[in-house]
């Protein structure tokens, strides 16, 4: 019986089984040997469930930072490209070769290399707007203040994109942490899938060896063992690439879970003397 091959939904339906009053509980707790190991077959149960919770609401977190990090970078490169071609204008129709160089400054301030930044990833086109406030002078912030703009002028129009490039920045630490904490044993040092997964692997052995040294009757281990059997017979038809006719009528033949983690099947039972 391959226990790799269980997806995380079937692992808890099998544990769910285990542990619900109604079912297959008061038959295991009648077990002496078995009965102890309730406390593992909750905790690993729980653990299943709670590395997918936290894989979800990661998953949904990034996925929100993702479309905020769309939204602001339009907002970015927008008053970029704005503040660049108001400066070249104002420098293109000013009389004055004096005026016209002091605007043709301002905007290398802002843009030494032009916008060639404006297309690169998120974390460069905050460290650019890093530079580009660094290098704003305060005689240049005082032009800008001067040069109106629909709805204020260009000393406004510049730090909204200077705001943006901020924001962008912070969103793509959010989203690289939270990457980091998906990754088992990387920012969870307790687990993640991988370890809820070995885990209760080892549980569901170890209730197997117990079974089998309690000398249960027939009826009471065909009971227990039911619910396994029957996932781990979906599991092997899945694996074979055969079509599992109840999975498909009963639970609209969702495919198996996508992208988890190798188990270690080669780790030792836990509770086994």
């Amino acid at each position: 019986m391959a226990l790799k091959d269980l997806s995380p939904r079937q692992m808890v339906q099998i544990t769910g089984a285990w542990l619900d009053p109604e079912r297959e509980r008061p038959r295991l707790v009648s077990l002496k040997r078995c009965a102890p190991l309730i406390d593992d077959i909750e905790e690993a149960h729980e653990g299943v469930l709670k590395s997918h919770r936290r894989q979800k609401k990661a998953g949904d977190e990034r996925s929100a930072i993702q479309q905020r990090q769309v939204v602001v970078d339009q907002i970015h490169d927008r008053k970029a490209r704005g503040a660049h071609a108001v400066l070249t204008g104002f420098a293109d129709l000013a009389d004055d070769p004096e005026d016209a160089a002091i605007y043709l400054e301002i905007r290398d301030q802002l843009f030494a290399d032009g916008l060639k930044f404006i297309g690169a990833s998120y974390s460069d086109e905050a460290g650019e707007v890093k530079l580009a406030r660094d290098r704003l002078t305060p005689e240049s912030k005082a032009a800008l203040r001067a040069l109106p703009t629909p709805g204020g002028n260009l000393l406004k129009a510049v730090q909204s994109w200077f705001a943006a490039g901020d924001e962008l920045g912070k969103l793509d630490a959010q989203r690289i942490h939270l990457s980091a904490e998906d990754r088992p044993g990387a920012a969870d040092p307790r687990g993640g899938q991988l370890r809820a997964r070995n885990r209760w692997i080892k549980v569901v052995r170890s209730v197997l060896q117990m079974l089998e040294l309690e000398g249960a009757d027939e009826e009471t281990a065909r009971r227990l063992l039911a619910p396994l059997q029957r996932e781990a017979a979906k599991a092997e038809r899945r694996r074979s690439g055969g079509k599992d006719k109840e999975e498909s009528d009963v639970e609209g033949g969702a495919p198996p879970d996508a992208g988890e983690p190798a188990i270690d099947e080669g780790a030792p039972a836990t509770g086994v003397d």
